[in-house]
């Protein structure tokens, strides 16, 4: 009975194994494609180049399509907001089976064939996705046409659809998805992303890396290159540029009233890629103080690299559009009593020149102003502020960004004071005179005196000799101010005094030390969270350093304020007291000895001239 029940149990077995092998075997849920199912895309926007400037190796991660939450916790502070994707539904997913042969296929609509130019070569517009890689591919070898020619696609493909804008979080998703294949785009960008990631198809669903299912959800982390333009505002004096070779430009300078001052914005371009981070706007709103006059001059240069830039080599710019070109415009106007205005922004027939083919050129706005000869110019440490704005937009932008600079002017002058030691007799200081000369440049002052009294350099016409030079006296009451000379050395040379009194035994010699401030521009278009927290140059930030200061004769003297603007600006005059003595006198003679040799003097002369006419009667 026992030995039965095995053989039985063994025929059973040997049964249910023979019809197991002849029953159909049944697919696992995931290894098909269920087209009933709705699938989902979520993008993630990360900054990838402030990433790597930080030491974080961002090739460490893999696209797979599967959401990945050690890169998402790594690159959290890198999130990117403003950003849009544009999708559209370009086919659907076919089985081809042709005598044996298997294959996947995806229908693309005509028009994206001819954007991606795809030769439709089995007439009926599908293609493997090798088909669709490489030519996606070849498209994209001119980076900037191809991007343009998808960009103008998607926005009029039919059923496209814009993502919501990236948000804090950086992750907009497409949801309730049918199933097939998508083209996405990014279409707009905020304005530090100068490269937009390249064009991309997505299947719906996709298998996944280790080939065994498919999977509906779709997670992609698309880099995003970044970078911003920068600006930065600089000024000389053109004459130390023309006469006295020192051409370099800085963020401060220091010039006597009557000169012209060389001023260049400097910013470079930022990356140009596609008509979605294409330039719309790129404007300079300057604003100078008072004591400066626009001499209405702008041009504007484009340079390869910055050294060119920052010296304003003319000789080497790429492109040059000159003053009076129909590639700017340039504007003035008069806000209030306090600056002056000027307005330079390339015309839409700049902006094409700029899209994209100057893309990261050093592009430079340069132009002179006049330091005026009158009481406007503040004198020291407060100087002559110049305070620039850039204005700028991508097409994609809904907003308008900016950046700021400040450069600044100074000027000084000298608070004489004439007096005199009077012991027997009081002297007239209207009657003293002096010359000025420039020693560290080697020119004579050249002023005019106004209403006012004081004396105002116009140092744009420069004597070269002494007699060139203006002639200076001081008012009644001995004050002597001369407004409006540049920080250098100056001899002053006392030419003529009032009746009994010496001259001077040598000139005076004067050195003025300059102020000196140092301005960092803005850089306010940092947008990832990390830079957006952390910004501190959110504006311009300015930093005060060494005050002006003054010898007299190698030995330091106070410098009065000048009171205008309501700001009292020190350091303003050199202070300086001018004395004349008396001259010592001689023993007079006089008296009765004085009246007697006068007299006989002139009897003798008498004599001689009876002699000389009796002479000439006998001779005659």
């Amino acid at each position: 009975m026992r030995k039965f029940m095995m053989r039985l149990s063994a025929m059973m077995l040997s049964a249910a194994c023979a019809v197991s092998c002849v029953m159909p075997v049944l697919a696992a849920p995931n290894d098909i494609i269920d087209t009933a199912r709705s699938a989902s895309v979520t993008i993630h926007k990360y900054d990838m180049t402030a990433a790597t400037e930080d030491g974080i190796d961002i090739y460490q991660y893999t696209a797979n399509g599967k959401k990945d939450a050690a890169a998402e916790s790594t690159l959290k502070d890198y999130v990117i907001e403003g950003v849009e994707f544009t999708y559209t539904k370009v086919g659907d997913i076919h089985t081809e089976s042709v005598n044996g042969n298997v294959k996947i296929l995806y229908d693309i609509p005509p028009a994206l064939e001819t954007a991606l130019s795809l030769a439709d070569a089995r007439g009926d517009h599908k293609h493997t996705s090798d088909e669709l890689n490489k030519s996606l591919s070849d498209t994209l070898t001119n980076n900037t046409a191809g991007k343009n020619t998808l960009e103008n696609y998607i926005v009029s493909a039919n059923g496209s659809t814009r993502m919501p804008l990236t948000k804090a979080d950086g992750t907009p998703s497409a949801t309730g998805l049918s199933v097939g294949l998508y083209l996405f785009v990014e279409t707009k960008v905020p304005a530090n992303v100068h490269t937009t990631v390249d064009p991309f198809f997505v299947s719906l669903p996709m298998t996944d890396n280790e080939g065994d299912d498919w999977f509906y959800d779709v997670d992609v982390y698309p880099k995003n290159q970044t970078n911003i333009p920068d600006l930065d505002k600089l000024v000389r004096q053109h004459d130390d540029a023309a006469l006295y070779d020192k051409p370099e430009y800085a963020d401060i300078a220091t010039g006597s009233e009557g000169d012209v001052m060389d001023y260049i914005f400097v910013s470079h371009l930022p990356k140009i890629t596609s008509e979605a981070t294409y330039l719309t706007q790129y404007t300079f709103v300057d604003k100078l103080d008072k004591g400066l006059t626009y001499n209405k001059d702008a041009a504007v240069y484009f340079y390869n690299n910055e050294a060119d830039a920052r010296a304003n080599n003319t000789a080497n710019a790429i492109k040059t559009w000159a003053h009076g070109s129909s590639a700017f415009e340039e504007t003035y106007s008069g806000s209030n009593s306090d600056y002056n205005q000027m307005t330079v922004a390339p015309t839409k027939e700049g902006l094409k020149e700029i899209d994209p083919t100057l893309s990261q050129c050093w592009l430079v706005v340069s132009y002179s102003a006049t330091v005026n000869s009158d009481a406007t110019p503040v004198l020291g440490d407060a100087g002559n502020t110049n305070d620039v704005t850039l204005t700028w937009k991508r097409t994609s932008m809904d907003y308008m960004d900016t950046l700021e600079d400040r450069c600044r002017v100074y000027t000084f002058g000298l608070n004489i004071k004439k007096e005199f030691t009077d012991s027997k007799t009081k002297g007239d200081p209207t009657k003293v005179q002096f010359v000025l000369k420039n020693e560290t440049d080697g020119h004579y002052i050249v002023a005019k005196k106004a209403e006012d009294g004081l004396y105002y350099v116009t140092d744009a016409s420069k004597g070269a000799k002494e007699e060139e030079g203006t002639v200076f006296s001081p008012d009644s009451s001995g004050k002597l101010i001369i407004n409006g000379l540049e920080a250098n050395t100056y001899v002053l040379t006392e030419i003529h005094t009032s009746a009994g009194y010496a001259l001077l035994k040598e000139p005076i010699t004067i050195d003025i030390q300059c102020t000196v401030d140092d301005f960092t521009p803005s850089q306010t278009t940092l947008y990832d969270v990390k830079d957006i927290t952390g910004n501190e140059h959110k504006k311009m930030i300015e930093a005060a350093g060494e005050r002006a200061s003054a010898t007299v004769d190698g030995k330091n003297t106070a410098m009065s304020v000048d009171a205008v603007k309501n700001v009292n600006s020190t350091n303003a005059r050199v202070d300086m007291t001018v004395v004349n003595t008396s001259t010592f006198e001689l023993p007079q003679t006089g008296g009765y000895g004085t009246i007697f040799f006068t007299l006989a003097g002139c009897a003798v002369a008498f004599a001689g001239v009876v002699l000389l006419v009796k002479k000439s009667k006998k001779e005659a």
